[in-house]
């Protein structure tokens, strides 16, 4: 009842003056103007440079009164709530004090335990969605780049076969020359450039069948075996070592070594293709027989129909040799059947110095390389 004729009676008094209200400015030159705030602007002198400073006049706005805190929403006795009144318009309700062990919902928690607090949900956030993986212009970019090497590989192509083209005769020429002069190094490397150049024109004709024959025993007179094959023989056997049963080491320069035969060879088995060479070599330390299972070699050989062995003349690289064994010593000098071929040109064949001394055997030799010319 005070409280509300006190405010009644509030609204025929005059209201009060504002309070006085000081002010302390500064000046561009360091100096300080002091003094009280006026309803209008004032502009007193500095005291330093006596030079106007500009103040601004009371605030006539009323100021803000502060809110009163929250009600208490819990009831007390007889339905009044006990407060605490601050000014003669302001009640500041008590707000009853926060059991730490019991947690608002009025659950029971456990000694010790604070009431745990209630977590936001972190709003879920959506994902961008991705870009097609084919679109118009990837489409457009693979074609462009796929027309692009095809047509590169196509040029390059054709440049390898213009260049292969110009390669057969020249490098041919010039390794036929070198057979006839003896230079069996320079025959072998430019006879293999023309027969890579008809494999890669995919020649099949009589004179490319030709240049591949030349090019292959090229190759094997330029790598034939440093020595004698009596001496290869006799170098291997002597590292024999007592009770061996792998093949003996052999000198790195006799490795993959071609031997050019010309022998009788004979049949070992049935329907088989393994063959001895009728060209057995005595040493002192072992008797020594040469074997190749080769299916050219063994065909040809089976041609005669008198069933006599056959005289073939062939090349084989040398592959490996046994350790001597039994009473009187044996060894066995492997050749490799798969790369061995039969020998076709009597002009190379005559120029690594196997020339008949007589008239008669240089013509039943041009008739077998003729033979197996045909064969093949």
């Amino acid at each position: 009842m005070a409280g509300w004729l006190s405010r009644t009676t509030s609204l025929f008094q005059k209201p009060l003056p504002p309070p006085p209200e000081p002010f302390e400015v500064e000046c561009d030159c360091g100096g300080k103007v002091v003094g009280q705030r006026a309803g209008n602007y004032q502009k007193p002198t500095c005291p330093n440079c006596s030079r106007p400073v500009f103040v601004l006049p009371l605030n006539v706005y009323p100021r803000p009164v502060p809110k009163s805190p929250p009600k208490s929403t819990s009831p007390r006795k007889g339905g009044e709530s006990k407060g605490t009144q601050t000014s003669a318009n302001t009640v500041v309700q008590d707000i009853p004090a926060l059991n730490p062990t019991r947690p608002a919902n009025g659950k029971k928690m456990g000694a010790g335990r604070a009431a745990p607090e209630a977590i936001p949900a972190e709003p879920e956030l959506l994902r961008e969605p991705r870009p097609p993986l084919i679109t118009p212009l990837r489409l457009v970019a693979a074609a462009i780049l796929v027309v692009s090497i095809f047509t590169i590989r196509g040029l390059m192509n054709r440049q390898r076969i213009e260049t292969a083209k110009a390669t057969v005769a020249a490098s041919a020429d010039k390794g036929m020359a070198a057979i006839k002069e003896g230079d069996f190094a320079t025959a072998a490397k430019e006879l293999e450039k023309a027969r890579m150049a008809v494999d890669l024109l995919g020649r099949k004709d009589q004179t490319a069948d030709e240049i591949r024959r030349n090019s292959r025993e090229a190759t094997a007179i330029a790598n034939l075996a440093a020595s004698s094959l009596t001496e290869f023989l006799e170098e291997t056997l002597a590292n024999a070592k007592p009770g061996q049963t792998e093949p003996l080491r052999m000198a790195s320069l006799d490795k993959n070594a071609w031997v050019l035969f010309d022998a009788t060879v004979i049949p070992t088995g049935e329907g088989g293709n393994q063959l001895t060479v009728d060209s057995p070599v005595f040493l002192k330390s072992a008797f020594v027989e040469i074997e190749i299972d080769s299916a050219a070699i063994s065909k040809f050989a089976r041609l005669t129909e008198s069933g006599e062995n056959l005289r073939v003349i062939f090349a084989a690289q040398l592959e490996h040799v046994s350790a001597p064994r039994g009473e009187p010593p044996k060894s066995v000098l492997t050749l490799n059947g798969k790369t061995a071929f039969l020998w076709t040109s009597y002009a190379a064949y005559s120029a690594v110095g196997y020339r008949p001394h007589d008239t008669e055997s240089e013509q039943q030799t041009k008739v077998l390389l003729e033979r197996q010319l045909e064969f093949r």
